[in-house]
């Protein structure tokens, strides 16, 4: 009966927001009532009414707004909140706990990072996972620190995790397990997550990145545990990063693009590919930006990091061959001159 009540509510409300659609079932999608969503482009609708236990709740992608549907009645039309409670007092169901009276979750200007979510109904942190797992035996394959598990999930169904975070998300995702690796800004809120899959080698569906926040920003991996004070080290993937002191992660071999959006003295670290026509490319125009970059020695095996961890090197070890092999200006274009030819 409450999905019921809640359903005629949410329909009641629909001329009352811009942009109002009923997506499937338990599922709707309306401009923001409550921030506006966006004054420059009135089709923008970010908002989102979707089920959660017995009852409907409402979350906003764009300023972050999450309350159950009774508080969002009570913003739009006071008298109309008072006939949902009426009626869901009648049906014997007011006290469901979804219809407890939070304030709204609307964002205040931060001033240090926020609790990162500890449960998901379709993921599980790594370092939870029992022993013998076949995601843990994945990443000791790869060499991934175990300090590192506590932030890295698990899901047996990538469609589903992403429903689960993201309303309205892409529905036509594989639903197959997968390493989740998630973006996290300097506040520690999630702004994407990249889905690894751990049973296919299909290389074009190998990873399905998501963002779960509207923004035209680079995508950038590690903002969360970075020290904006050192030197930065900038990489290509996300598990690279994991294996360097204070590094990020482009998801591309666009790492200028990184560079530009921190502020800090950073080294680009681009993967030791010299074939790679891309990586040859942007490499070049990094050093004639005048970038500071790792050109790698010839007797480096690995075309990235982590497979240079897996070929045998150490963490340390690497740490030395890029402090000892970082060149900037005319030496930088010699040594890649040769790098390039090996």
């Amino acid at each position: 009966m409450t999905l019921h009540i809640d359903s005629k509510y949410v329909n009641l409300i629909s001329h009352r927001v811009r942009n109002f659609k009923r997506k499937k079932d338990n599922l709707w999608n309306f401009s923001c009532p409550l921030c506006g969503d966006s004054q420059r482009n009135k089709t923008k609708a970010r908002g989102y009414v979707f089920q959660k236990g017995n009852g409907l709740f409402y979350r906003c992608h764009n300023c972050s707004a999450s309350t159950n549907l009774g508080n969002l009645l009570k913003n739009l039309d006071a008298s109309l909140h008072k006939e949902y409670v009426l009626e869901r007092y009648k049906s014997g169901e007011s006290g469901f706990s979804n219809f407890k009276d939070p304030n709204f979750n609307i964002p205040t200007p931060k001033f240090g990072k926020v609790e990162r979510q500890q449960f998901f109904q379709h993921g599980e942190y790594c370092d939870k996972l029992p022993s013998g797992h076949f995601c843990l035996d994945y990443l000791r394959k790869r060499g991934v620190p175990a300090k590192h598990y506590k932030s890295l999930i698990f899901t047996s169904k990538y469609r589903d995790f992403v429903s689960e975070i993201l309303p309205g998300g892409d529905k036509n995702i594989l639903n197959d397990a997968r390493l989740v690796i998630p973006f996290y800004n300097e506040y520690n809120e999630l702004i994407a997550v990249s889905g690894r899959a751990l049973e296919t080698n299909d290389k074009i569906l190998r990873y399905i990145t998501l963002r779960t926040t509207e923004s035209d920003d680079k995508l950038i991996y590690g903002l969360d545990r970075i020290d904006f004070t050192k030197k930065i080290r900038i990489v290509e993937g996300p598990i690279d990063s994991l294996f360097i002191h204070n590094c990020l992660a482009s998801g591309d071999a666009n790492l200028d693009l990184v560079a530009k959006s921190v502020v800090g003295d950073s080294v680009l670290i681009f993967d030791n590919e010299p074939r790679n026509r891309e990586i040859v490319n942007t490499m070049s125009e990094a050093i004639n930006s005048g970038y500071n970059v790792v050109i790698w020695p010839n007797n480096v095996k690995g075309k990235d990091i982590n497979e240079m961890i897996m070929n045998g090197l150490s963490s340390d070890e690497i740490e030395d061959i890029i402090s000892s092999n970082t060149f900037k200006g005319l030496q930088a274009q010699t040594k890649f001159v040769f790098w390039k030819k090996v």
